[in-house]
């Protein structure tokens, strides 16, 4: 039994656990599947520890290569796969769910066993597990970062000016998957000018002028599955005054930001001391989102670093930090780093400069 399966088991107060989300079913036994429309279910016998896998027959070979499970119950396409949830799960058992994965229709499944009051959610289980990281993922996390990283860096070999955002983006990713990455965990988003002040904007065919700010955000899936997450906002030829105000002020709300994001610290007031800095500034209306989220098999996990969160950071945790300012008339900046929150010490993955002077390019 894995270390992830032993504490899942141990958290969960009911007689069994069905996890249904592939990316958590990666999470615990180790296996990565698209099951399509398919039935794809991880149930855990809370009791006893032991483990079955229903999976659809055409991946058996996947499955059985990743995982070390008690049962492995494959099924093809005539077969009515879900038998196998109620030969697995007797009659009068409690059972834990993913209430924010499981389809309805499945759902009505089980209740032509079990009982509505047997059934209860998982979910706030699993995120808090999924939320601790160890050494050996933050080591994973560290290597989607220098992946990331080392594509951007490339950026400033080349003249972005006359360039489209698409061009940028195509740019990005041919050079992270040059570096081992496996595909992008979002993005690339490249917003130049003023459409650099959406902080959700698409990458268009907008051309990179002289003047403006190009921000740029994205992340990388590595060869093992972790994923990163981080924002640059550069400028082209030379920046305006408000323009350099606007990014030393974002650049000092990152900084303290990191600052407070230390164990014990209340995810609130990680917040409140990145805001509290563009607010006093006078940019408070331009900062509309939370200053950040957790991060690891996917690109938003727990917790969520927001101000009205009162839970507090734990070992283990990843999170980002984001603060930006977008202004409609001028555009945008944004400064994202991830952190790995440690026992004595916080450690920033991220090493790309973010300096002003670093941020002019051509």
């Amino acid at each position: 039994m894995t270390e992830k399966i032993e504490a899942l088991r141990t958290s969960v107060k009911t007689d069994y656990s069905i996890i249904s989300d592939p990316m958590n079913i990666f999470y615990f036994t180790g296996v990565r599947l698209d099951p399509h429309e398919r039935l794809l279910l991880l149930i855990v016998n809370n009791k006893t520890g032991e483990t079955a896998l229903i999976f659809p027959a055409l991946d058996g070979e996947t499955v059985r290569a990743n995982t070390d499970l008690t049962t492995y119950l494959p099924h093809d396409d005539k077969d009515d796969a879900f038998q196998y949830v109620f030969e697995t799960i007797g009659k009068d058992q409690t059972i834990a769910v993913e209430g924010e994965h499981l389809i309805y229709a499945r759902y009505l499944r089980l209740i032509e066993k079990y009982s509505p009051d047997n059934i209860s959610t998982l979910d706030k289980e699993v995120n808090y597990l999924r939320g601790k990281k160890n050494e050996h993922d933050k080591k994973e996390l560290l290597r989607a970062v220098e992946m990331t990283e080392k594509a951007l860096d490339d950026l400033k070999t080349i003249t972005v000016e006359g360039k489209t955002e698409m061009e940028i983006s195509d740019f990005l990713v041919t050079q992270f998957k040059s570096y081992g990455a496996t595909g992008p965990s979002f993005g690339p988003s490249v917003l130049t000018g003023k459409k650099s002040a959406m902080p959700h904007g698409d990458t268009g065919t907008d051309v990179i002028q002289r003047g403006d700010f190009l921000l740029i955000d994205f992340g990388v899936v590595s060869d093992t599955g972790y994923v990163s997450d981080m924002t640059r906002t550069f400028i082209v030829g030379e920046a305006t005054q408000e323009q350099e105000e606007i990014y030393k002020t974002v650049l000092k709300s990152n900084l303290e930001g990191i600052k407070a994001a230390q164990k014990g610290t209340i995810m609130g007031d990680i917040d409140r001391a990145s805001r509290d800095i563009i607010e006093a500034a006078g940019y408070g209306e331009y900062f509309m989102h939370r200053i950040g989220h957790g991060l690891g098999l996917d690109i938003h996990e727990a917790p969520s670093v927001h101000g009205s969160n009162t839970d507090r950071l734990e070992a283990g945790h990843v999170i980002t930090i984001e603060p930006g300012i977008y202004k409609p008339d001028i555009g945008g900046v944004r400064i994202e780093d991830m952190l790995y929150i440690g026992e004595d010490t916080t450690e920033t993955l991220n090493s790309f400069p973010k300096d002003f002077e670093s941020m002019i390019i051509k």
